[in-house]
């Protein structure tokens, strides 16, 4: 329990920015002495610092405000797309603080970790005073965060790859591996718009669709750490060879190629395919997989009843009518009282979805039990319980 209070302490200065050991305190609900001996200990770990004593409005008793330590404390979040892998350095606030991209050399799994790994050792160099307090790593597909493996990653063609261990051997930071979509649910937990939601949905949209779910504030795993994957759910069939499945037609680089083959000769890469997003056929083709996966999203609401949505959908906002067909479809086929507009919000992070994600693996490790962040936790035995 102390270092649950200490993830409590850290998480009330991350929301409440700077300030008293009282309004802190409250804010956690817990007691000044547990406040002040938690508190001593992340200034002990370096992770918060006392400000200069300060009054309200120059009123009353001068007070020591506590904040995190932002200058002192990072991460390196490591993101590893379809076509491309990620490398950033993000401090405990959730602020990029430098980004690399580096397209892949090919599918093979050693190649891409060797070239992330050779990225990262330089990006730490560059880190000079701060503190790296680790590594996060996120990537499509079926991820099992305790084994530290990617199980499967369609688009990549992985199988069984020991992502976690190869990267850690590989550049001497503790690291720690998760699904993409379930990352981005931390980052919105952390920084973003479900933070005091008590259940949510995360749907990503890309080269690899699936979701994530909370349920009591806790991402949920599974015991096979499979949860989130829609590949029955949108096409195939269980038995005998699988025909195209519904997914992959509506993921990004399907998108791409069904609007090359409309129009030939034009839209170099995907996102040449959103600077169109002015033209019908754009259009057709992004508000066509709203409606789709608008669909899903009514299904999942009706069956988890959650607090709050997120779509990561890189066209939800830039392409016209694309919102409006996720919100119309999930207000036509959702039970009866969903308020689509209120319930469904877009990312809290675009144009920084990649390396926020990545990086939120570590830190949210960092804020649940910052004392130790990257040792095993005895509650994971439990997930498989929360249903």
């Amino acid at each position: 329990m102390a270092d649950g209070s200490a993830g409590s302490v850290l998480r009330a200065v991350l929301e409440l920015g700077h300030a008293p050991r009282s309004v802190i305190a409250r804010h956690a609900a817990i007691s000044p002495a547990t406040l002040t001996m938690q508190s001593r200990a992340l200034i002990a770990a370096g992770l918060l610092v006392e400000l200069p004593d300060t009054t309200a409005a120059g009123i009353g008793r001068p007070y020591s405000p506590l904040a995190l330590d932002t200058d002192g404390n990072v991460v390196v979040g490591v993101h590893i797309a379809a076509e491309h892998t990620t490398v950033a350095v993000v401090d405990i606030a959730g602020t990029v603080v430098r980004s690399r991209r580096l397209p892949h050399p090919s599918a093979d799994p050693g190649a891409i970790l060797a070239s992330a790994g050779d990225q990262v050792r330089r990006i730490r160099d560059e880190c000079g005073a701060r503190r790296i307090l680790g590594m996060g790593v996120a990537t499509g597909g079926w991820v099992d965060t305790e084994a530290g493996t990617v199980v499967h990653h369609s688009f990549l063609g992985w199988r069984d790859v020991p992502v976690r261990e190869v990267l850690a051997a590989a550049t001497g930071l503790p690291a720690v591996l998760d699904n993409h979509t379930r990352a981005l649910m931390y980052a919105e937990q952390l920084y973003g718009t479900t933070r005091a939601a008590p259940s949510s949905i995360m749907l990503f949209v890309g080269n690899v669709i699936d979701v994530a779910f909370t349920v009591h504030g806790r991402v949920h795993y599974g015991p096979r750490s499979a949860a989130g994957s829609l590949a029955r759910w949108l096409g195939g069939s269980p038995a005998g060879p699988l025909a195209p499945a519904e997914l992959e037609r509506l993921a990004d680089h399907a998108l791409l190629r069904a609007a090359r083959e409309r129009s030939p000769g034009r839209f170099a890469s995907f996102p040449d395919l959103l600077d169109h997003a002015a033209e019908p056929l754009v259009q057709d083709l992004f508000r066509e997989r709203a409606v789709i996966l608008g669909g899903v999203l009514a299904a999942l609401i009706d069956l988890l009843d959650p607090a709050a949505v997120v779509v990561s959908d890189r066209a939800y906002a830039r392409v016209p009518g694309v919102r409006e067909a996720y919100l119309d479809t999930v207000g036509h086929q959702a039970g009866t009282g969903i308020e689509p507009d209120h319930l469904i919000t877009a990312s809290s992070f675009q144009g920084r979805v990649l390396e926020t994600a990545a990086a939120a693996v570590a830190l949210q490790r960092l804020f649940d039990r910052p004392l130790a962040p990257f040792a095993p936790d005895p509650r994971d035995a439990f997930d498989s319980d929360l249903v």
